[in-house]
């Protein structure tokens, strides 16, 4: 009921939308620490949460907002894939909730993302001396929505290095492959994997009889999408698959609430990038000239523009 999200204390972290009866996205507040958008999902005898945030807690007020909404503890917790704004809050929910994920994204958290972690903690200069060259940045910089970004990352980062010594690395404790439907009492969720296109492994939520998908950052609402772990065309060809699904409502991985509009700008932007760097490596120009076409020049996660041209001229020249 929409009423409950009214009687909650409100978290710094994160605005609850109200999606559907028993259905709610928590979309993150930039500049918490928070990073990524979660779900929570009442499944009738048992409660579900899609992501845990980048930090211990917005992952908690998270706990606290799902048992408030659904009068259960969470049960089970999706990671829509492995990189560390969408699962640094794992432990917060384990060992009472089964932690879900495909089997390569938990391979990858269990060797990548824990090494990772590790060299984070014992050696955190090199993030420290990270936030302090942007805070440099941000003094010298002249574009409003750009220092203003810059602002929300060096903030977040600053986050999470409050609760680096805490952060326990929580791995996924039950995997699959390509499909898996969890049964409730109320509603089913199918939890699908077409592979890999934002990451390695990305996994998306399906409600078909709400027609309501929970995207990860497979989808991004007026936000640069993240290439950096990309394969662009396996990127296209999952939303291919996903746009024969009948959805009406998207849950994206970062910005608000959105529609199959929003995935079909996704599908837009990463063949335009791909486009824009054959066409400037055919020409012998320089992907540093490439200036962010004017239908994204008002998206977020600005700086990602210039780290996708160059993901995608490094596939091509490889």
């Amino acid at each position: 009921m929409k009423n409950r999200i009214e009687t909650l204390k409100e978290s710094k972290h994160f605005q609850l939308v109200y999606i559907a009866e028993g259905i709610y996205a928590a979309i993150s507040v930039p500049g918490t620490g928070s990073v990524g958008n979660a779900t929570i999902i009442d499944l009738g005898d048992s409660t579900l949460v899609v992501d845990t945030f980048n930090s211990i807690q917005a992952a908690e007020d998270l706990k606290v907002a799902a048992f408030h909404l659904t009068g259960k503890p969470v049960s089970y917790v999706i990671n829509t894939h492995w990189h560390s704004d969408h699962t640094s809050g794992n432990q917060v929910f384990s060992p009472k909730a089964q932690i879900i994920s495909t089997s390569i994204t938990r391979e990858i958290m269990a060797t990548f993302g824990k090494k990772r972690l590790e060299q984070q903690v014992s050696n955190p200069e090199p993030i420290y001396q990270a936030i302090k060259e942007l805070e440099e940045k941000i003094q010298q910089e002249r574009d409003e929505k750009l220092k203003k970004e810059m602002q929300w990352e060096n903030a977040s980062d600053i986050e999470y290095m409050k609760i680096l010594p805490k952060l326990v690395y929580t791995l996924p404790t039950i995997t699959f492959d390509q499909q898996l439907i969890i049964h409730g009492s109320d509603r089913d969720v199918q939890l699908i994997t077409y592979g890999g296109g934002h990451t390695q492994s990305d996994t998306f939520v399906y409600l078909p009889e709400e027609k309501i998908a929970v995207m990860g950052d497979l989808v991004l609402s007026e936000h640069h999408p993240v290439m950096i772990h990309a394969n662009p065309q396996e990127w296209l060809n999952i939303l291919d698959r996903v746009e024969l699904l009948d959805i009406e409502t998207i849950i994206p991985g970062h910005g608000g609430i959105c529609s199959m509009e929003e995935l079909r700008e996704v599908k837009g932007y990463i063949s335009n990038i791909m486009s824009l760097v054959a066409e400037t490596l055919q020409s012998r120009g320089s992907i540093d000239d490439i200036l962010i076409p004017k239908a994204y020049q008002d998206w977020y996660f600005t700086t990602y523009f210039k780290e996708n041209l160059k993901k995608v001229y490094d596939l091509i020249i490889k």
